[in-house]
């Protein structure tokens, strides 16, 4: 379990937000491997874009 951890950890969500804006919102790359492993854990839904609360 601490290497899955390590691995979902690893994902980043980046936001510029220069005066309260958004300008910028993305995802860090998810290498092929961790994406194999969020689609066999059913959480890729999860990743196809940022929560809610993020935005």
């Amino acid at each position: 379990m601490p290497k899955v951890l390590r691995r979902l950890q690893a994902i980043r969500l980046i936001r510029l937000a220069p005066n309260g804006r958004p300008l910028i919102e993305f995802f860090s790359k998810i290498s092929a491997e961790i994406n194999s492993f969020l689609q066999k854990l059913d959480m890729l839904s999860l990743f196809a874009r940022p929560p809610k609360w993020a935005m």
